[in-house]
């Protein structure tokens, strides 16, 4: 066999015990972090791992650490033993498992910042490091190593969750399937209602038509006013000149 037959055979044996390796633990992923529930308790919170393929997980320990918006040291560390084949794994407050029915598989004992970093880590095997962070929120410096994903900081009720590659902000969905998961739309802007249409001039009289009289300041109709002092005036003149009559004879 020759020498370049040999080295062929070698690359295959490296690349086919690599291969596996790479593959073991590679696609998990920080995919869902809740901070607080819909009365703001951050009693409420947890963490959700995330491995589509259920890889084998050979590289133990693996711990998942919390930082920060400034990175630097983590805030808390946890140790999580993730049987082969594991597609979800759970990290959270006891109270959130009261909430939304599951049960932790590791306990957070520390509240998560409102701004912050998680990172899954592979601690042991032949290449430890960080496999996936998520940051959420305002973040200040990112921790290094490893893919970093971010997302915004969920709102009360709300968590931070993967959704085909893209973290958005939607309904919290513990220990299932992110598939409900929509980004936030802010609502439309008001529109102003628009303004009232002026009333009608007032119709100006037909020509030719008699005018109506009004009333007087005391609320007496004008013409009743005019009839009475016309008749008063006729029985006044009938009286003087019925005693001018009188007086000639």
């Amino acid at each position: 066999m020759s020498i370049r037959t040999n080295l062929v055979a070698a690359s295959v044996v490296v690349l086919a015990s690599v291969a596996p390796a790479l593959a073991a633990d590679h696609l998990m992923k920080v995919g869902e972090v809740m901070l607080a529930n819909s009365g703001g308790s951050p009693l409420v919170q947890f963490i959700e791992l995330e491995d589509p393929a259920g890889e084998s997980f050979p590289a133990a320990p693996y711990v998942v650490e919390i930082y920060s918006a400034a990175g630097g040291a983590p805030l808390m560390t946890y140790a999580v033993t993730i049987p082969s084949g594991t597609t979800r794994y759970m990290l959270g407050t006891a109270a959130a498992g009261t909430a939304f029915g599951f049960s932790p598989t590791t306990t957070l004992t520390q509240t998560l910042p409102t701004n912050g970093q998680a990172c899954f880590r592979r601690n042991g095997g032949v290449s430890p490091g960080n496999v996936h962070c998520l940051a959420w929120g305002t973040i200040t410096t990112i921790v290094p190593g490893g893919t970093m994903n971010n997302g915004a900081s969920p709102p009360n009720g709300m968590s931070v969750q993967r959704v085909n590659n893209t973290y958005v902000v939607a309904a919290p969905t513990p220990n299932a399937a992110n598939s409900n998961g929509t980004p936030m739309v802010d609502a439309p802007p008001m529109v102003d209602a628009p303004p009232p249409i002026d009333a009608p001039a007032a119709q100006p009289d037909a020509p030719g038509n008699p005018v109506t009289p009004g009333n007087d300041d005391d609320g007496c109709s004008v013409r009743s006013g005019a009839s009475w002092f016309g008749l008063v005036m006729l029985a006044v003149l009938l009286l003087v000149r019925r005693g001018s009559t009188q007086r000639k004879r």
